[in-house]
């Protein structure tokens, strides 16, 4: 339309141009000027010359067809910024590969903050760019920020770096994302999307086209995105935490100190943001070592201020991702997250929170798919260290309130058939961090609302960490008469575990704070009572008996009988321990009679000793009667430390009887029972039955061999006299075998561990080591 306008002007001028041409060739050859001006009328007619000239070529411009548009330029970006090295993620990058070869075009890899996501999608970009020779693409997203990239405006910079003109590139985002699909699908193009807030920000970013790839990273699971693959990301594992550790730190710091090495990586708990900031921290100060690292980063109140270095911060990091959540999940976050333990019950989280379950769990879902808190079961949640700590900042002084009502939620459970299991793992923490807190009297109550439950016998572990805490609550309260209570039951459950120095230390510490108090008789005499049990244990005769003489004199008078009977049975057993059956059999058959209507374990323990009693006075027949009645009582109540030592005095009645086979069963079951304990005096004591049997029966390599477990197990209990009458036993074996040097070795040796202390198993073993050889 533009050439079609011009035409009449062009004439116009034309005839215009003609006629003034025409004039000043007149006057300048001649005209009407004076000849002085005439110079000036040729100067006119060479500027009307030119402009004929020009009006010549638009003429001819205008009478020609129009020249084609040039081709637009295409383009190859190759955005991707620098290649990472990475470390501990060679399933993860094979994954993808396969994924990717089995024709994937949207990968998203979605994890916490700090996990290196970023840095896995670039290595993964950078070896399939080959795949993708029509360009890469790059955008940072910045979802985690407060002000996150609009996709039109990624859209927008994508369609001009790959060279669409300046009028594609205005609309909405459906008109720009549709222009972008276009322009790149006949291509094979590769993008990477770093750090999406949302599935809505990255939708109208991916290529349609059949040879595109897309790889998104997000602190979100963005599962609604169709056709995903999903890859999510954990901790390092700890050996390729110390290798990104030594990488990052340089100058062989790792080799030199291994040990520190492995504790930062452990504070680190695995985050790779956080080895990198550690060993960029070893790398700036070359004098310290990993384990000076280690020690500044035990510290939990200074830990996230140690994991920064430059512009780099584990806190900032997790800062921009609680930012993002909305009130209700910073509040979930903020005051259910600093918990101690291993994991957080729904029950536990809401208690924290002081709001409903529903409103609770609908909120560490969410927060579970920002991948800010972890679901290990379903109502069980979990933070990893750093993020934990990071919770409890957030919470400020609501912390204390918090684990108040998380104290009192546990103690609330503390019922049978009511009580999760998973708390076992919580409780112990809960109390620690409870007595740090100052709540010593919500500690205190906890203990003894969980005590009871502890029913088991193998529950001598948990028991002791339970009472230990105990002590620690009373201790910081001043409650010494509480204390006394907690050092008796951390006496008792050190016995059970055959830890047989730490129990008299703690029963012994129990009765000098009770003694010192002095106003409760009935807790002297139960610590005196303990201290007389664990001398038991050591073999100590003279003094185990009195201190359990004089508990039972101060418990007679209170007429306390559940712990008379108790004391009592000590006694037998003391003497049944050491060969005295007359002093045994009268001591146990009063705490028969006074457990008649007692508690059917305590009842059958008693039984059980005076059996004993009846074996070692010769009556077999009673003895038997009477073992049959404890395994009665075992079975019925299900106690199975009665019934490993029921299994052993049966076992040994069958051996004297000769009857090998079924002595040998009985034994075997002994330590099946005691390995499942995991008690090892009981181990130690099957070991031994078993040694002897085969000892018995001349199987000698068999004996040496079950000694030898026996002995190894009483050495690391301390039990110093039973580990010296077994290196007795195995001198005997070994003069049999004709081992003479050996055997020497380990009488003497076995000698100065048992001391003056009676041999258990009566004289027979004192004849075996004293006959002469040709007698043997």
């Amino acid at each position: 339309m533009m050439r079609h306008r011009s035409v009449p002007l062009l004439i116009v001028m034309s005839v215009l141009f003609s006629v003034l041409l025409a004039v000043a060739v007149n006057v300048a050859t001649g005209g009407v000027l004076p000849a002085g001006l005439r110079p000036y009328a040729w100067l006119l007619v060479g500027l009307l010359a030119v402009v004929g000239a020009g009006l010549a070529v638009w003429q001819h411009r205008l009478g020609s067809p129009a020249a084609p548009a040039a081709a637009p330029v295409v383009s190859r970006p190759g955005e991707l910024p620098a290649a990472p090295v990475i470390i501990g993620r060679a399933e993860e990058l094979a994954t993808v590969d396969a994924a990717v070869s089995g024709g994937a075009r949207l990968v998203v890899i979605a994890a916490a903050p700090g996990t290196g996501k970023s840095a896995l999608a670039l290595r993964i970009a950078h070896d399939a760019r080959d795949r993708y020779p029509d360009g890469q693409l790059f955008a940072a997203l910045r979802g985690a920020s407060a002000d996150p990239v609009p996709p039109e405006t990624v859209l927008v910079r994508f369609l001009r770096v790959l060279g669409r003109p300046d009028d594609e590139l205005r609309g909405d985002v459906v008109d720009l994302a549709a222009r972008f699909r276009s322009a790149v699908a006949d291509r094979r193009v590769l993008m990477l999307l770093d750090d999406a807030r949302d599935a809505a920000q990255v939708r109208h970013l991916l290529p349609g086209g059949e040879g595109c790839l897309a790889v998104v990273t997000s602190r979100r699971l963005l599962s609604d995105l169709l056709g995903a693959e999903v890859l999510t990301l954990g901790a390092l594992d700890p050996g390729s935490g110390l290798e990104l550790l030594a990488m990052t730190a340089g100058g062989g710091r790792v080799a030199a100190d291994p040990d520190g090495a492995r504790r930062v990586v452990g504070l680190c708990d695995g985050l790779p943001l956080a080895v990198r900031i550690a060993g960029g921290r070893l790398r700036a100060r070359a004098q310290w070592s990993a384990s000076a690292l280690a020690d500044r980063l035990v510290d939990e109140e200074r830990r996230l201020d140690e994991l920064r270095l430059a512009d780099r911060a584990v806190r900032s990091s997790f800062q921009a991702g609680y930012e993002e959540l909305g009130p209700v999940e910073q509040a979930v976050f903020r005051l259910a997250g600093g918990y101690p333990g291993t994991s957080l019950a729904l029950g536990a989280a809401a208690a924290r929170c002081e709001l409903g379950e529903d409103v609770v769990a609908e909120a560490l879902e969410r927060l579970v798919d920002a991948f800010l808190v972890e679901s290990p079961a379903p109502e069980r949640y979990r933070l990893h260290d750093l993020l934990r700590l990071f919770a409890q900042e957030q919470a400020g002084d609501d912390a204390v309130q918090c684990l108040r009502r998380q104290v009192r939620w546990l103690t609330g459970q503390a019922r049978p058939g009511v009580w999760p299991e998973p708390e076992w793992d919580n409780v112990v923490a809960v109390l620690h961090a409870a007595v740090g807190a100052g709540l010593t009297g919500q500690a205190m109550g906890l203990v003894v609302a969980v005590h009871p439950l502890l029913d088991d016998v193998a529950d001598h572990s948990m028991r002791l960490r339970l009472w230990q805490a105990g002590a620690a609550a009373a201790v910081a309260a001043g409650d010494e008469g509480f204390r006394v209570r907690a050092l008796r039951w951390v006496s008792h459950s050190y016995g059970m575990a055959g830890l047989v120095d730490l129990e008299l230390a703690a029963a012994e510490q129990a009765l000098e704070i009770a003694e010192r108090l002095g106003s409760n008789v009935r807790e002297i005499a139960l610590a005196q009572w303990r201290v007389g049990d664990a001398l038991r244990a050591q073999d100590q005769f003279v003094d185990s008996e009195s201190a359990l003489l004089g508990a039972l004199e101060l418990l007679s008078g209170l007429g306390a009988v559940e712990d008379e009977a108790e004391v009592r049975l000590s006694l037998g057993t003391l003497y049944n321990t050491f060969w005295r059956p007359e002093l045994s059999a009268p001591m146990l058959t009063r705490a028969v009679e006074l457990l008649a209507d007692g508690p059917e374990v305590a009842r059958g323990w008693a039984v059980l000793g005076l059996g004993l009693s009846h074996k070692l006075a010769g009556d077999r027949v009673r003895a038997r009667e009477l073992f049959a009645e404890a395994f009665g009582a075992a079975q019925r109540t299900g106690d199975d430390q009665l019934l490993g030592y029921c299994l052993q005095e049966r076992g040994w009645l069958s051996a004297q009887e000769r009857a090998f086979d079924a002595a040998g069963r009985d034994f075997a079951e002994m330590l099946a029972v005691f390995e499942r304990l995991r008690s090892g005096g009981g181990i130690g004591g099957a070991h031994a039955a078993l040694g002897e049997l085969a000892d018995m029966q001349g199987r000698w390599a068999q004996a040496l061999a079950e000694y030898d477990l026996g002995i190894a197990e009483y050495e690391r209990l301390g039990m110093r006299v039973r580990m010296g009458e077994l290196l007795l036993h195995r001198c005997t074996v070994l003069r049999m075998l004709g081992r003479e040097p050996e055997a020497v070795e380990a009488r003497l040796r076995g000698e100065e561990l048992v001391g003056d202390a009676p041999i258990h198993r009566g004289p027979g073993l004192v004849r075996r080591l004293n006959e002469p050889d040709q007698e043997r």
